[in-house]
């Protein structure tokens, strides 16, 4: 007897993301009858089962399908299939693609490449470390992390009680590295090579809004007007907001079960990263008066399916965004996010993705996809603190100003398309704060609220039909105001947006 092995797959038409009866009927039917099966707004799912076709030497049987998600009634759905019975279905229910769910992690650098990697071991010592302000008031919650072995990733990490105290559990008599992460407010701190003590203490230092970031450096967006034309930007991540500093036209919950109408951030990545393209304020992103539409795809503490990304495009797709950014990313090829990027392509819509964090790596998908705009990460020193976690970014190439260079954690490749700030950019954060992030996660949506202000003074592209001739257009135009950093094309693609 079989063990039954259920596993998530995305059905598909053989082309494109939806049928129509004419092309296909019986696909046609076919998926019209799973999306009848339940009300998916309601977050549940439907057993359902199908007869194997085309056996009749074989007693008859049946396949069990269970349906979770929908995108259109004759579009892609998400099942649950056992595996034993794929090629059962693929031969009884022909001409539909069946692409395995996948699953996309957030695209910010540091602190969570760190996190994945620490490896305890048997502790021998202990060392207390006291964070406070500049005031030696005590910090609650920021994260510490201690290796002493950083190429193995030996270490411990904890935060920081009521008191201000963090307890690390060691192995050794000596740090190799020791990393301070704020969630906000202040800069991180990395030390090197310290003897282990009783304790330690070390004062934050705060961030000053008045001061410009690597991204103000090069774009003086204090002083940008609103941008002259309306551009919709479509913004796929953790959600956005609340912030008073930070106002989104619309957006939507991707995420089955959730309430469609939540789309505030519950974990500061899409607050960040909504806030480099279109904040207000003391810290204004680069493309103030941008509609913002926000589409969350983050569980709290889970990565982000792929049928929820292609349902965000979809409704991108519906609410006629511009742009959209996808500060996100996996390493392999995806079939069921090549369609939804085609998709939007020939709706009008050119969509951004980070390169991902990989130090060098390869190119990260959607990225890599040839209908993405793919962009990596650069810093500037200068713009943080010498003592600060930014310093850790700090690497070959440098570009023609000997202080730029691109992040070390920028992955690169032929596929790259373009360069941005990535490294020490101070963004809005949930609760009114601000915050300091690195990551193509950051540098991402530089360049995408750059792409919406220079798109913005060109309202005659902005009124062409919704199809590809509008995409190709948009990114002919785009590709007149790109300068070269000097980093060469595998690091930066064409080079970085300039303004005229």
């Amino acid at each position: 007897m079989k063990t039954s092995k259920r596993q998530n797959f995305i059905l598909l038409p053989s082309s494109g993301s939806e049928i129509t009866l004419k092309s296909n009927p019986q696909v046609a039917d076919f998926l019209t009858t799973l999306d009848d099966a339940i009300d998916f707004h309601s977050g549940g799912s439907s057993a359902m089962s199908f007869s194997v076709r085309n056996m009749p030497q074989a007693p008859q049987e049946e396949i069990a399908i269970e349906v979770i998600d929908s995108i259109k009634s004759k579009g892609a759905k998400l099942v649950s299939l056992d595996t034993n019975e794929m090629a059962n279905f693929r031969f009884s229910y022909p001409g539909l693609r069946i692409i395995p769910e996948k699953f996309y992690s957030r695209t910010d650098a540091m602190q969570e490449r760190l996190d994945q990697k620490i490896t305890a071991k048997t502790a021998s010592k202990t060392l207390d470390v006291f964070i406070t302000d500049q005031a030696a008031t005590p910090l609650l919650g920021i994260t510490v992390i201690a290796f002493t072995d950083f190429k193995l990733r030996i270490g411990s990490k904890t935060r920081t009680n009521a008191k201000g105290y963090a307890k690390l559990r060691l192995n050794a008599d000596k740090i190799e590295r020791l990393y301070i992460y704020p969630d906000h407010s202040y800069w991180g701190v990395l030390q090197k090579n310290i003897k282990t003590k009783q304790s330690l203490e070390i004062k934050l230092v705060p961030l000053d809004l008045g001061t410009n970031d690597s991204l103000r450096h090069f774009f003086d967006t204090r002083n940008f007007q609103q941008i002259e034309n309306p551009v919709k930007v479509g913004v796929i991540d953790t959600g956005a907001g609340p912030h008073n500093n930070l106002l989104v036209a619309g957006g939507k919950n991707m995420i089955n079960g959730e309430d469609p109408d939540d789309y505030s951030d519950k974990e500061s990545h899409g607050t960040h990263v909504a806030g480099i393209i279109g904040a207000s304020g003391v810290m204004p992103g680069v493309a103030l008066g941008a509609d913002l539409h926000i589409y969350r795809v983050f569980a709290v503490g889970k990565n982000a399916s792929n049928f929820d990304i292609m349902k965000a495009i979809a409704q991108a797709i519906a609410d006629k965004c511009d742009l959209i950014n996808m500060s996100l990313g996996e390493k392999d090829l995806d079939e069921g996010l090549i369609s939804s990027i085609k998709d939007a392509y020939n709706a009008g819509i050119v969509c951004f993705a980070a390169n991902g964090n990989d130090g060098r790596q390869p190119v990260s998908f959607p990225a890599a996809y040839s209908l993405s705009i793919a962009v990596g990460a650069m810093g500037r020193k200068g713009t943080y603190p010498a003592s600060s976690t930014q310093a850790d970014a700090e690497a070959a190439p440098y570009g023609t100003s000997p202080d730029n260079y691109v992040a070390a954690f920028s992955n690169i490749g032929p596929e790259t398309d373009l360069i941005a700030p990535g490294v020490a950019i101070i963004s809005t954060y949930p609760g009114d704060y601000y915050a300091a992030m690195d990551g193509t996660s950051m540098a991402c949506p530089a360049a995408t609220g750059l792409a919406a202000r220079l798109l913005s003074t060109r309202a005659d592209l902005l009124a062409l039909p919704r199809n590809q001739v509008r995409s190709d257009e948009i990114l002919k135009f785009l590709s007149q105001n790109i300068q070269a950093m000097g980093f060469g094309a595998n690091f930066e693609g064409k080079g970085m947006f300039h303004l005229p």
